[in-house]
């Protein structure tokens, strides 16, 4: 099954004017660091990484799904998008200009997938965030704030980051999905392990070949004794074969096969 295509992460927040609601006494109290704007802030983030998340469920350009798209939800419901240091520097066209620091919490299980593979780091943190004691932190986010007509809702637009809300979409999806990740990565590892002790054994094969009759003959008890020894060192091969076995096992077997057989290969063509 297709897992997930390695693309860049590059969705932005639209720069269009979007509504959340908050509750403001009077448009004279409203700052872009008033509890309540902080609020519709946060939400703001939620709202919009939801609708990533049901648009890649139904087109799965991005991800493939196996699991109902309430689970990816409510994880994504379960993120706390903090906001601090938000400030108000003063009027602009499209309303306050703001600024604020911006940061979630990563679950350990998409912490899990990014240690088993590092390329994964940017699809939490985006071009801009910070991956900081279990923290994706976005520094300096500027952004435009103003109330709708109706004096209660929040409309922000203009971010100069645009990766925020992707992120969002990204760290719930991989922390559900982690299994399924780390399952086919850990498949991918073992066919590139196999394929690398395939064309190790024919070159060894290649070069074996290759010698004199008579040097042959006098590393045949040597030859053999090599073998063994790869077998006690590396493991078996039909267990890197097996099902069975543990996947990491298999990988490792193959791993170590291939290298004592490269140093073989240097030994039998002089090179060592």
């Amino acid at each position: 099954m297709k897992l997930i295509k390695f693309i860049p992460a590059v969705i932005a927040l639209t720069c269009t004017a979007n509504a959340h609601a908050g509750l403001f006494s009077s448009s004279d109290d409203f700052k872009c660091g008033r509890d309540d704007a902080v609020k519709a802030l946060s939400n703001y983030f939620h709202s919009d990484a939801s609708g990533l998340l049901q648009s890649d469920y139904l087109t799965k350009s991005r991800y493939q799904y196996d699991k109902p798209v309430s689970d990816y939800q409510n994880k994504l419901d379960a993120l706390v998008v903090d906001v601090s240091d938000a400030s108000t520097s003063g009027n602009g066209s499209y309303g306050l200009n703001c600024s604020a620091t911006i940061s979630v919490k990563v679950p350990q299980e998409t912490l899990g997938v990014v240690s088993s593979d590092p390329n994964y780091l940017h699809y939490i943190t985006g071009s801009y965030g910070k991956l900081r004691n279990g923290r994706v932190v976005w520094s300096d986010i500027s952004y435009s704030a103003k109330l709708a007509d109706n004096g209660k809702d929040v409309i922000f637009s203009h971010f100069n980051r645009t990766d925020l809300s992707n992120a969002l979409f990204n760290i719930s999806v991989l922390s559900v999905n982690k299994d399924q990740i780390i399952n086919t990565l850990a498949k991918n590892t073992l066919g590139t392990a196999k394929d690398a002790y395939k064309n190790a054994d024919h070159e060894l094969n290649s070069v074996w070949r290759e010698l004199p009759d008579s040097s042959k003959n006098a590393l045949k008890k040597e030859q053999l004794a090599w073998v063994n020894e790869k077998v006690a060192k590396c493991g078996k091969l039909p267990d890197a074969e097996s099902n069975n076995v543990d996947m990491q096992q298999r990988i490792e077997t193959y791993q170590c096969q291939t290298k004592m057989t490269n140093e073989r290969i240097g030994f039998l063509s002089g090179n060592n």
